[in-house]
């Protein structure tokens, strides 16, 4: 196992823990508005610092219900070929109307890359059965490999039954656990894209098509093609499962990603509907872990803040070159050198998102603007701008002090010829292109001194001083 995922598997097994009232209080989000009793909010890249308190009952032995199945697809990920054929057996279809099902036939025959779809997209159980079935040699030998799985991944609170979650006494886990195993699934690429998949067309060996829809309502819109009024969709989902059982209740490990930061969520023992509801009621019960889901990785997003020195941070993404334009009203070009004033001592406080957006190597130079008003302000005077903006508002602005004038010297006689930079393209002279460097933008040839009713570009480095 990769180290980086075994520090990363530590520390969320090391985080502390809260108690509910604790965590009201500290965090500002109060987590009795949300419908399920176990909560467990994590960052991924940055597991011990982005908990935010957000969580409850993290360690306490749930019914997992159908997030069983993160389980069944990464095994199914690691021990398999994609393109393996594998034979559907009776005992895979025979499941209950109540079941989920990704729609198989006994005998006929898929790849296994069409089964993992299924499993975890309409959440299959038949797909989960025929899966362990040919990784396993039997049920009972997948689950082994599960719970051995489980062990060596520390997930202590854990224990499996069977491949797809449907209830059993003996087979729960807790949120820690599942965002243990849900961490180490992500760093399979194959697994990512899979539980980022809204729909998908299956086709058996025997060239039946089966269109695979995703349940997770983070991900797709289930309103427009059904009685379901409630629309969960959400722009920052990349997956992962849901789950539902009547004694696990409603349950959801999510997953949103903004800029570089992904916070993995993990939502258990949410509220049934009532055995009357029907129709848009009973949907309201189907939708809220979903909402809470949202709610969550908002307010994540938006409070979980980083403090950062701005002055390291200004001198990261304001460079220290700039090409300035000249001064248009004179004949050569002028070299301006400016300065940007703030206070070394200032702080900018960051959503983590974006700090760690920032954190990138090297800065992202979108994020940073320059705006000239004038090119003749005299010495010490505003010339212009500096900003670092994201999403059109102002991260930091300074302004531009004019700090010196500079006129190049007017070239002395000389029989070789002299290059400049023109502000018109030129084509060069043949006798001197062997000369010439092959620089961009074009270069021009001169005798002693550029014409007068041209203008011309220079550029100069300047050093960025900082300002609040």
């Amino acid at each position: 196992m990769k180290k980086a995922v075994l520090c990363l598997l530590l520390s969320i097994l090391l985080l502390p823990m809260y108690g509910t009232a604790e965590t009201s209080e500290s965090t500002g989000f109060d987590l009795k508005t949300l419908a399920e009793d176990t909560v467990f909010l994590v960052n991924l890249n940055d597991p011990t610092h982005a908990i935010l308190g957000l969580e409850r009952n993290a360690d306490v032995k749930r019914y997992p219900a159908s997030t069983t199945k993160i389980m069944t697809c990464i095994l199914a990920l690691e021990k398999s070929e994609f393109d393996e054929p594998v034979k559907i057996s009776k005992r895979a279809c025979n499941l209950t109307e109540r079941n989920s099902k990704m729609g198989l036939i006994p005998g006929e025959t898929f790849p296994m890359i069409d089964l993992i779809y299924g499993l975890m997209l309409p959440s299959g159980n038949d797909a989960a059965i025929a899966i362990a079935e040919h990784i396993g040699g039997s049920v009972d030998g997948f689950v082994k490999l599960m719970n051995e799985k489980a062990k060596e991944l520390g997930m202590t609170g854990t224990h499996y039954m069977n491949p797809h979650g449907l209830h059993h006494s003996e087979h729960y886990t807790t949120a820690r656990d599942l965002a243990l195993l849900t961490a180490y699934a992500f760093e399979n690429d194959t697994f990512r894209e899979i539980v980022a998949t809204a729909e998908y067309r299956a086709i058996s060996v025997e060239g039946r098509e089966l269109i695979l829809r995703n349940a997770n309502r983070l991900l797709r819109d289930v309103t427009a093609n059904t009685y379901q009024p409630y629309s969960c969709l959400y722009e920052y989902a990349i997956g992962v499962k849901t789950g539902d059982t009547h004694l696990a209740g409603k349950c959801l490990v999510a997953a949103a990603q903004k800029g570089d930061t992904v916070y993995l969520l993990v939502l258990l023992h949410g509220k049934n509907a009532p055995d009357s509801a029907k129709g848009r009621e009973k949907d309201s019960y189907a939708a809220q872990r979903f909402y809470d889901a949202i709610k969550l990785f908002d307010y994540a997003f938006e409070n979980d803040t980083v403090t950062l020195n701005a002055d390291d941070l200004l001198r990261r993404c304001l460079p220290e070159t700039y090409a300035v334009s000249p001064d248009p009203e004179r004949t050569f070009a002028t070299e301006i050198l400016y300065r940007i004033q703030w206070n070394e001592a200032d702080t900018l406080t960051l959503p983590r998102w974006q700090a760690e957006l920032f954190a990138r190597d090297p800065f992202p130079e979108e994020y940073v603007t320059y705006s000239i008003d004038t090119y003749s302000a005299p010495v010490g005077t505003v010339a212009g701008c500096a900003a670092v903006t994201f999403n059109g508002e102002d991260v930091f602005r300074g302004e531009l002090i004019a700090d010196e004038y500079t006129y190049p010297p007017t070239p002395e006689p000389t029989e070789e010829p002299i290059l400049i930079i023109s502000e018109e393209t030129a084509s060069p002279d043949p006798s001197t292109q062997a000369a010439a460097p092959s620089p961009s933008p074009e270069w021009m040839p001169i005798a002693t001194e550029p014409p007068k009713e041209a203008g011309f570009w220079f550029f100069r480095l300047f050093r960025c001083s900082p300002h609040d």
